[in-house]
């Protein structure tokens, strides 16, 4: 009964409902065979895909703390990448980076037991999501998956103007939603953005730990797997 005075859920996307791990990984994929980056001296795909990920991590960093911008995040990423592996082809990076936008947001693999979780819990609570996403991709996303009937409200970064764990995304969430935090209960898988994000704000908040990371945060509730969320909420 310990979520019993809950009234709505916020979730995150990427990660939390929205498969990106395996998307994103599955379109790069695809990336480095129908541009033969073998033949430009990249022998094998996990080479290519270290490095994205190594740049995708610190050009994101760099963009929540306001020092790139959301252009330089999507071209940089494939452009310093590709440097890194000895293809000074800024030509090649932009269209890999064309590629990798137009064809991510179009897979609709969702993270598993999503859209079980989604039905049962929209049957008994208001459900929102808040989001670090791009607009157009994340929107895009939502409906091209078919989940986009269950979220009442949708909070962006963009749309906020600041990035979780800001306080104003959440509040702005809130307010969208017409709910005050002490009834809301926000999940998500990162601890940084949206543990302390929710916390701070005085939300509720469960860790979707997917990767068996161990609990260092001291967060009072997490799950390994998104049908674990049913057993705490139906029972609330």
């Amino acid at each position: 009964m310990e979520f019993k005075h809950i009234r709505h859920i916020f979730l995150d996307l990427d990660n939390t409902i929205w498969d990106f791990s395996g998307n994103s990984r599955r379109i790069l994929q695809e990336i480095y065979l129908r541009f033969d980056l073998a033949t430009h001296g990249i022998q094998q795909f996990e080479h290519f895909h270290h490095h994205y990920h190594l740049h995708n991590s610190l050009l994101w960093k760099a963009y929540k703390q306001g020092s790139r911008t959301k252009e330089e995040v999507r071209n940089l990423r494939f452009r310093l990448a590709l440097h890194d592996l000895g293809i000074p082809n800024s030509y090649l990076s932009d269209q890999l980076a064309d590629y990798y936008i137009e064809h991510t947001k179009q897979v609709k693999d969702l993270v598993p037991g999503a859209m079980e979780v989604l039905t049962q819990l929209s049957e008994r609570y208001p459900l929102h999501i808040i989001t670090n996403g791009f607009d157009e991709v994340q929107f895009f996303k939502i409906n091209n998956s078919g989940i986009g009937h269950f979220f009442q409200t949708v909070t962006t970064a963009e749309s906020a103007g600041v990035l979780k764990p800001d306080p104003i995304i959440f509040q702005t969430a809130l307010q969208s939603a017409g709910s005050k935090a002490e009834e809301s209960l926000y999940i998500g898988d990162s601890p940084e953005a949206d543990g302390h994000g929710a916390l701070d704000v005085g939300m509720e908040f469960i860790w979707f730990n997917y990767t068996g990371e161990e609990n260092t945060y001291s967060f009072k509730h997490t799950v390994d797997s998104l049908p674990a969320l049913l057993p705490l909420l139906n029972g609330a």
